[in-house]
């Protein structure tokens, strides 16, 4: 089976491939960057027509976005562009192409707009309620891979909609790497609040084992939350960042209102795909601290992961 990985040279990207390069698969990684691994290199624009680039393809895992929420919010056409038009153009070279699936990164960010307070993949929507750029562009990946093969009758689809990852190579700006970033530059991890606030957060490595767990025909046309199997809070995170770096943790006043979360399920995932993450956040924390202390500074102020 030949598999071709979009954004394949980034965070989530990188640890795919090497989940499918493990397993036996063949990968190429289309991205605008290197591939971290030794492995095919189609350097092309997602937001350019991709023709019959994948005509040789079974499987297209479409990762290539523009996953900064905050920088969607200061560039809606830039989050368009990339996150909508880069998805349709993706969608039709596979249509194109002849592939079987594709298979898409969302986000847990729609979740919001779902009924309830604890919601799953089934949780029904309320698309008035979707407040964010970056949201609106996850929705819209969605929807564009649904009446795809509703109107043309392929590419089939699977859907994961992603909690929140940490682990090596992520980008600047997640709360995990700040931390490292602070207790080593300060000393001193600054809390907004009383640190209570809480999120899906997941290791990296069992984000990407999901995806192989997908690859099963059950998975297609289907929609997975693949996020924490618990809320993790903000001061949890630095608690065990503290554990492998000498700073103290500082308490700092809110700067701004933090939308109210759900709780986002798993419930299809691990009934139908067998899937559940495994790693705890001492361990994960563990390996971000190794992988951390290898880097020289100069690759520690490197944008390639952004």
């Amino acid at each position: 089976m030949k598999i071709c990985v979009t954004g394949g040279s980034g965070f989530i990207g990188s640890h795919l491939v090497q989940k499918l390069l493990d397993k036996g698969y063949e990968v190429s990684v289309l991205d605008l960057r290197k591939p971290v691994q030794d492995v095919e290199w189609l350097r092309k624009d997602i937001r350019d027509d991709l023709g019959n680039i994948f005509s040789n393809f079974n499987l297209v895992f479409h990762l290539a976005a523009l996953a900064n929420a905050r920088k969607s919010s200061e560039d809606p056409k830039l989050c368009h562009d990339i996150n909508i038009k880069g998805t349709l153009n993706v969608l039709n070279a596979a249509l194109k192409g002849d592939v079987e699936r594709v298979l898409l990164a969302s986000s847990s960010w729609v979740c919001g707009a779902q009924e309830g307070d604890v919601v799953n993949e089934r949780s029904p929507f309320h698309l008035d309620n979707i407040n964010t750029i970056y949201g609106a562009s996850k929705i819209g990946q969605e929807l564009l891979c649904f009446s795809f093969y509703s109107e043309y009758k392929g590419p089939k689809y699977t859907v994961f909609r992603y909690g929140i990852p940490y682990g090596e190579r992520m980008w600047r700006g997640l709360v995990v790497r700040a931390f490292m970033e602070m207790a080593e530059r300060t000393g001193v991890l600054s809390i907004m609040g009383d640190g209570k606030q809480f999120r899906e957060f997941m290791y990296v490595g069992d984000l990407a084992e999901g995806h192989l767990h997908a690859l099963k025909p059950v998975a297609e046309n289907k929609i997975y939350n693949l996020t924490g199997g618990r809320p993790i809070t903000i001061e949890e995170i630095a608690k065990e960042v503290v554990k492998h770096f000498p700073a103290k943790i500082d308490y700092i006043p809110q700067a701004r209102v933090e939308p109210k979360i759900k709780r986002v399920h798993n419930w299809l995932a691990e009934n139908e795909l067998g899937w559940v993450p495994r790693t705890t956040l001492e361990d994960g924390i563990r390996l971000c601290a190794e992988w951390w202390k290898t880097l020289t500074d100069e690759q520690k102020l490197e944008e390639y992961w952004c």
